[in-house]
C-alpha cells in the first residue's frame, strides 16, 4: 500500500532533519549562536558597560543580529536542498521511487522550516532567559519580535528554495540566496525612497519590524549593517513575508517538476 501524500512528507522532511543533525552545518550554527549569546552576556561586564535595564532594550541587541541568522539559516539549510539533487545525482536514487516531486519539495521544505525554527527558538530562548535574569522580567514585545523573525524566516526560505530549484549549481544558489537578502534587496530597498516610492515589498525592508517591536533600531542584516530606512507596518510585513515565502514554495515545485536530471 502506499504511504498517503502526507506520511511521503513527513518521511522525506525526517530523513532531511537527520542529514541536518548528521552532518556540520546544524553543529555550526549552533556554535555560531552560542558565541553570539555569550558575547552579549559576557561583554558587557567584562568591559564595565552596565546592562539595558528594561527586556526589550536588552532583548533588541539579540534582535539586531536575528535577521543576519535568518539568513544563514536560509543559506545553509535551503538554498543548496533541490540543486544538490541534481549537481551530485543523489536525485537518481530518489526519483525512480514512488514519491513525487512536489512531494520532495514540501517535504525538504518542512525540514528547512523545522531545523531553521528550532534555531531561532534557542537564540530568542536564550535572549529571553539571559533579559529575565538580568533584568529581573520580560515582556510580550520579546515574543511579538520572536514571531516576526518566524515571518522573515519563512520568506528567505521560501526565495531561497525558489533560487535552488532555479539555478544549477550549490555554489550559485548559496551564494546569490546571501548577497540577494543582505547586499541586493537592501540596496533597491535603500534607493526606492529616493524615488519617493516605498519599498514596502522588499522583505529586507519589511524584516526592519524585527527590532521595532522591541523598540531598537531596525539595522539591515549583512556586511554593512546600517539603518533599513523605511520600514512598513507589520500587518503589510507579514504579508509580504507571506507572499514570498507562499510564491517562492510554488514556483520553485512548478520549476522543479519540470527539471531534467541532466545538468
Amino acid at each position: 500500500m502506499t504511504p498517503s501524500p502526507f506520511a511521503q512528507i513527513v518521511t522525506v522532511a525526517s530523513y532531511e532533519i537527520r542529514k541536518y543533525i548528521r552532518g556540520r552545518r546544524l553543529l555550526g550554527m549552533l556554535i555560531l549562536l552560542g558565541l553570539i549569546v555569550g558575547l552579549f552576556v559576557g561583554l558587557p561586564p567584562a568591559l564595565g558597560i552596565k546592562y539595558a535595564s528594561t527586556p526589550d532594550a536588552f532583548v533588541s541587541t539579540f534582535a539586531t543580529f536575528s535577521g543576519l541568522l535568518v539568513v544563514l539559516g536560509g543559506v545553509l539549510f535551503a538554498a543548496d536542498s533541490l540543486v544538490s539533487e541534481h549537481e551530485k545525482r543523489t536525485g537518481y536514487f530518489l526519483f525512480p521511487n514512488p514519491v513525487r516531486r512536489e512531494v520532495l519539495v514540501l517535504g525538504k521544505i518542512a525540514a528547512s522550516l523545522l531545523v531553521c525554527t528550532a534555531v531561532l527558538s534557542l537564540y530568542y530562548g536564550a535572549a529571553a532567559i539571559a533579559a529575565l535574569v538580568i533584568t529581573g522580567s520580560l515582556t510580550w514585545d520579546v515574543g511579538l519580535s520572536y514571531v516576526y523573525t518566524l515571518g522573515y524566516m519563512t520568506a528567505v526560505v521560501g526565495v531561497a528554495y525558489l533560487l535552488s530549484a532555479l539555478l544549477k549549481g550549490t555554489v550559485a544558489a548559496t551564494v546569490l540566496t546571501f548577497f540577494l537578502f543582505t547586499l541586493i534587496f537592501a540596496i533597491v530597498g535603500g534607493i526606492l525612497p529616493r524615488a519617493n516610492v516605498e519599498p514596502w515589498f522588499i522583505p529586507t525592508s519589511a524584516s526592519g519590524i524585527i527590532a521595532n517591536a522591541l523598540g531598537g533600531a531596525a539595522v539591515r542584516p549583512g556586511p554593512g549593517g546600517g539603518d533599513v530606512g523605511f520600514v512598513p507596518d507589520p500587518a503589510t510585513s507579514l504579508l509580504v513575508f507571506a507572499g514570498y515565502a507562499i510564491a517562492g514554495g510554488i514556483l520553485a515545485i512548478l520549476l522543479y517538476r519540470r527539471r531534467e536530471l541532466a545538468s
